[in-house]
């Protein structure tokens, strides 16, 4: 594959897998001489014949979208059977990466992620788009930790010159699915609104509400009766009076009485101002605040980090340039991406180094693939060879009772079910990296909750051969790329 793109993206190369999905997979490209990175969603229409109109509405929906929540489109190029697709790299990794399962994290963390994904959801429904599989899977963050929303596959035009239309596709997550959807038909604006709630669960809880939203789902029959009941059992418990106001609007079975997005923006809990470091949190929505005084609160949110909606799009908008220069259009349409993909790419920091407990960057440069690695918590340093590591690997998986094969001489494929008896798919890839060996493991389908929930099983597992406290390495003494 890497000969093939070779042939039309010239210094480009291959490093490594950033995710799967049903129909392709996408990879890390680097510039072999600026350092620059660009992601390339790949799919194989030889292999995937049901794909190729999905695939030409997305490409064509995605790139008509620029917003700083949204991951930027490039540009297209098709080579025979293989549609690539050219996408802003995310290098800070996948949202669900920051849930820690069954507790979730900071509340202000979980504002700032929602806060973000609403006003990236509220772009695209300007645009009369509707994204319709909104899931911590699909949101993504850039190396200054700001959310993107990627993966249009499942989106569709609801509304055209002022003219609305419902839907009848059933698609998306059922965990994260409304109510509505299994139903059909219904209201695009509506149906993201309520994804949006599950998001904020998990963020908050580290847990999902319900399986799915039906009547054969106790937890959320209950929620739907408003069964007092439910709010004394998990993930409610976990979750402060204010934040539940939120989510009793934006998770509303009703549609027509679901919260609107300005609704959800205007609502307490979206707007309060948490003071980091100390247990004390402010609201800042009070209808008798002066002018002056809302400035001065806005100017307090700001020194505590929890940057406004205007200015995270007035940092974000110019991270790339709107309109590149060297992207042709084919005669159908398609842009084509060919040397001069440089000015498209996305610089790639030079500390964009890998992320873990166990790491402290060394000091010598480097222009390995290493330093390009998506962040990603899922990683450990152990002591063993590749060789025993992938023993002891095989060793664990047979105790855990998951079927695993080996995709290359260092990569396993591990198959098992999550917590609904869905199929969860990870992958462990093993790397030398010179004085200790990486083992990086990857969702490849399925909830990325409970993706790491199996790697804390597998990680305390694996305690006798990891690496404890800090360290130091030299990042010129890694010999092996992660296989792409």
């Amino acid at each position: 594959m890497a000969g093939s793109v070779t042939q039309f993206v010239v210094g480009w190369n291959v490093v490594q897998t950033l995710g799967e999905g049903a129909f392709g997979e996408v990879k890390l490209l680097i510039n072999q001489d600026t350092g620059e990175a660009v992601a390339m969603k790949i799919v194989d229409l030889g292999k995937h014949v049901d794909a190729a109109d999905a695939v030409r509405k997305e490409i064509c929906l995605h790139r008509m979208l620029k917003n700083p929540h949204i991951i930027k489109f490039f540009g297209s190029r098709r080579e025979n059977s293989m549609q690539y697709m050219f996408l802003e790299y995310a290098a800070g990794g996948e949202l669900f990466d920051r849930i820690e399962p069954d507790i979730g994290m900071p509340p202000q963390e979980a504002q700032k992620y929602f806060r973000e994904l609403i006003s990236g959801v509220e772009y695209l429904h300007s645009q009369g788009v509707t994204h319709r599989d909104l899931k911590p899977e699909n949101l993504l963050l850039d190396e200054n930790d700001h959310l993107k929303i990627t993966d249009f596959g499942m989106a569709t035009l609801f509304r055209h010159q002022g003219k609305e239309r419902e839907l009848d596709r059933q698609c998306g997550t059922k965990p994260y699915m409304a109510p509505e959807v299994l139903l059909r038909p219904y209201s695009a604006e509506p149906a993201d609104i309520w994804s949006c709630g599950v998001v904020l669960v998990a963020l908050l809880a580290g847990e999902l509400p319900w399986d799915e939203p039906t009547f054969s789902c106790p937890e959320y029959t209950a929620w739907k009766d408003k069964d007092c009941r439910l709010f004394t059992t998990t993930p409610w418990t976990k979750i402060d009076n204010l934040a539940l106001s939120l989510l009793r609007k934006v998770l509303n079975t009703v549609p027509r009485h679901r919260a609107t997005i300005s609704q959800v923006k205007s609502h307490q809990w979206f707007i309060k101002i948490f003071q980091k470091n100390t247990g004390f949190e402010r609201n800042v929505a009070n209808e008798s605040m002066t002018p002056t005084s809302k400035r001065v609160c806005s100017e307090l949110e700001r020194a505590n980090t929890a940057l406004s909606l205007d200015d995270i799009s007035t940092r974000l908008a110019c991270s790339q340039p709107e309109n590149p220069t060297s992207c042709s259009m084919d005669n159908v349409g398609n842009a084509n991406v060919g040397v001069g993909i440089v000015s498209f790419s996305q610089p790639a920091q030079p500390d964009q180094l890998l992320l873990s407990s166990q790491l402290t960057p060394g000091t010598q440069p480097s222009q390995t693939p290493l330093q390009r690695l998506v962040k990603r918590m899922t990683r450990i340093l152990v002591r063993t060879s590749v060789e025993d590591t992938i023993t002891h690997l095989e060793a664990l998986f047979n105790k855990m009772n998951y079927t695993y094969r080996c995709h290359t001489a260092s990569v396993l494929t591990v198959t098992t079910l999550d917590r609904r008896g869905a199929q969860l798919v990870l992958k462990a890839s093993v790397f030398d990296m010179g004085q200790h060996i990486l083992v990086d493991f990857r969702l490849s389908k399925g909830c990325g909750l409970d993706f790491k929930r199996h790697f804390l099983r597998i990680k305390e597992g694996l305690l006798h051969i990891i690496v404890k406290g800090p360290v130091t390495w030299n990042m010129a003494l890694a010999t092996n790329m992660l296989p792409a």
